[in-house]
């Protein structure tokens, strides 16, 4: 797959290359969901997991936008359940845990990606996560050594779909919304693009669909 506009339809183009912008849990990493950390809580202190689930699912965009520490959120959905943190339980440790167990490199998705910065396109990757699981990655090496640069909602004080988030992105890169590519596995936050202006928002369900899709936006480009 050669991911550059066609020949033959460069004279339609009005705009410069676009700049892409990937999430990352669920497309560049294999991360479904947060059940697992849910699980290893729940089951850690004996409470059923299906509670926990909705206890930490309601907190949990506070610790994404940065506005509580892992530790009150950990904290904070043990006390629904009227437990306390044991003594030596590491709220970071706990949430890491079976991230770094589960969340495993989607390597086609990375070809597509390295094979885009070799025709020179600039990719950034842009996710909704905390100070601990962002650490995490770079250390991996998965935003460091991949992206030209990685947002974190915790650090921009904002969550995906909110429109602020994209708008924030956009003005750190220094581009509009319509030079920009945006991935994302979720419905809500292709939308969310949208209304934040970035047409070219992908919805991404397979690498086939995915390279469809990222030659078809691509045809509006110069």
């Amino acid at each position: 797959m050669d991911l550059k506009p066609s020949r033959s339809k460069m004279k339609h183009f009005k705009r410069k290359r676009p700049v892409f912008i990937f999430d990352i849990g669920g497309v560049v990493i294999i991360w479904g969901n947060n059940d697992p950390i849910f699980k290893y809580v729940a089951k850690r202190y004996r409470v059923p997991f299906t509670e926990m689930r909705v206890v930490m699912n309601k907190i949990l965009p506070e610790l994404e936008a940065g506005k509580i520490s892992c530790n009150q959120f950990v904290q904070r959905s043990l006390a629904r359940f009227g437990k306390k943190l044991r003594s030596g339980d590491n709220p970071a440790r706990l949430i890491t845990i079976p991230f770094a167990r589960g969340a495993k490199p989607r390597k086609g998705l990375i070809r597509i990606v390295r094979k885009l910065q070799k025709q020179g396109y600039e990719v950034n990757g842009f996710s909704n996560t905390n100070r601990v699981h962002a650490s995490f990655m770079k250390q991996s090496g998965w935003t460091t050594t991949l992206f030209h640069r990685f947002f974190a909602s915790c650090n921009l004080r904002v969550v995906k779909p909110n429109t602020s988030a994209y708008r924030k992105v956009l003005e750190q890169i220094g581009v509009t919304p319509s030079d920009v590519i945006f991935i994302d596995n979720t419905e809500k936050n292709v939308l969310g693009a949208k209304k934040a202006g970035i047409k070219n928002s992908i919805r991404f369900h397979s690498l086939v669909n995915l390279k469809t899709d990222i030659e078809r936006a691509m045809q509006e480009y110069e």
